[in-house]
């Protein structure tokens, strides 16, 4: 009886943890599509989502936002747009104060961090905005960082789990490591999908 009474209460308790995601993530969703610049057809936001400025934020269509993804600028009206299908895990952190374009398919991986400024080594010095790219169908894995220095990644590049990238990413290039090298070359992803 005892056992029976432990399982039904176990059971119980899922199911409410899961109706309040599903519920938070209602919620969260519509206040960002309220409150945000443009948000396509299908896209979705947890809470804990936050949006320094949401104004210059543009999210396209089928988008996922995981809980904890922070998008925070130093100037203000630098702008995000964000892709069709773009995936952004738990704890992503965006830095838009250069500007950012995020294309369609893109996938950042959890703790991911992107920069698009960089300052000299006193703290209250400007920010120096640099724009940053993402072209379509790039995978950036779990804790990589973009350092300002890279303004461009490649259509269909993969950025390894840990990896520093201080330079440009050629299309459909994996690279992985502290800086970040090239260690293989993929197909174009036409060509891995036929």
């Amino acid at each position: 009886m005892r056992r029976n009474l432990i399982a039904v209460t176990y059971w119980a308790c899922r199911a409410i943890a899961a109706l309040y995601r599903r519920v938070g993530m209602a919620a969260a969703t519509l206040m960002h599509r309220a409150t945000l610049k443009g948000v396509g057809k299908g896209s979705r936001f947890q809470l804990g989502v936050r949006f320094a400025d949401p104004n210059v934020v543009t999210v396209g269509r089928d988008c996922y936002f995981w809980r904890g993804c922070d998008v925070s600028s130093e100037r203000r009206n630098a702008q995000l747009n964000i892709g069709d299908q773009v995936q952004i895990n738990r704890d992503v952190h965006l830095d838009i104060t250069g500007g950012l374009r995020i294309g369609d398919g893109v996938t950042l991986s959890e703790d991911a961090v992107v920069y698009t400024h960089d300052h000299g080594l006193d703290p209250h010095s400007t920010a120096m905005a640099l724009p940053k790219t993402i072209e379509a169908d790039v995978w950036i894995g779990m804790r990589a960082v973009i350092l300002p220095q890279c303004q461009n990644i490649g259509r269909g590049a993969v950025i390894g789990a840990g990896s520093i990238v201080t330079r440009d990413v050629p299309a459909c290039a994996v690279v992985a490591g502290n800086p970040a090298r090239p260690i293989r070359q993929r197909l174009p992803v036409a060509q891995e999908v036929a």
